[in-house]
């Protein structure tokens, strides 16, 4: 997963000088509503806000810190180790976005041109977000509504729910974690709302008790693999 290099790529970032770069040790990072940034912001153990109608040219990078983005703004890749990422109402983020120890918002109409991935957290996506890459967690729910997903859904111990006419274009993915023991809870993949998981719900270790819930016109159009289907009317 790419956050390892993340990981990596934040070490060497600790050991540079703040010359020539936007940089701040300690200290959260604010760019104002309407200001445009060439440099992405950095900080270690801050937290970066980025305003409302912005432009930041270069990626947001954080150890210990949340990163949260306003409305209608046009961003780079987000990325951070210990806190939450938020996306606000109609932006764009040309990029990845990570975290390893914190949760993903993306608000209404949000797209995002590469990956969203966490490990302990939960993604949560909200009407008209597009994502053109993966979503994938270890440890959290996903949570879909009216969200478009070009590639695969990847999970290991996380729910999954979709809901108004979310489509998911390629598979969802389900693997065993490390942590697995045989009294593993019962995973659940709710797919409502006429909502679509174009490719397949692939199970990857039968010893894992997985279940889909095709609820008021929710279907799957590729194949469902070691995982028991549940179909009812009732909501979700």
């Amino acid at each position: 997963m790419k956050t390892y290099r993340f990981i990596i790529y934040l070490l060497i970032i600790t050991g540079l000088t703040l010359s020539g770069c936007n940089m701040s040790i300690n200290k959260s990072i604010y760019i104002d509503d309407g200001e445009t940034v060439n440099i992405g912001p950095k900080t270690v153990n801050g937290s970066i806000r980025i305003g409302n109608n912005c432009i930041v040219k270069g990626g947001s990078r954080t150890v210990n810190g949340s990163i949260k983005v306003g409305r209608n703004c046009e961003v780079k890749s987000l990325k951070t180790v210990n806190s939450g990422i938020g996306v606000g109402k109609n932006s764009v983020v040309d990029g990845e976005i990570s975290t390893v120890n914190g949760s993903v918002t993306c608000d209404e109409g949000v797209q995002v041109t590469d990956d969203i991935s966490t490990i302990n957290g939960s993604i949560n996506c909200y009407p008209g977000v597009k994502v053109d890459g993966d979503l994938s967690n270890i440890n959290g729910k996903i949570y879909l509504k009216n969200t478009n997903v070009k590639d695969d859904i990847r999970t290991y111990t996380g729910n999954i729910t979709l809901l108004d006419k979310s489509i998911v274009e390629g598979d969802i993915i389900i693997k065993r974690s490390k942590s697995f023991t045989r009294r593993f809870r019962t995973l659940k993949i709710k797919i409502s709302e006429g909502s679509v998981v174009k490719g397949d719900i692939f199970v990857k270790d039968r010893d894992l008790r997985v279940k889909v819930f095709l609820i008021q016109g929710g279907k799957v159009e590729g194949r469902i693999k070691n995982a028991k289907v549940v179909e009812e009317e009732d909501r979700i």
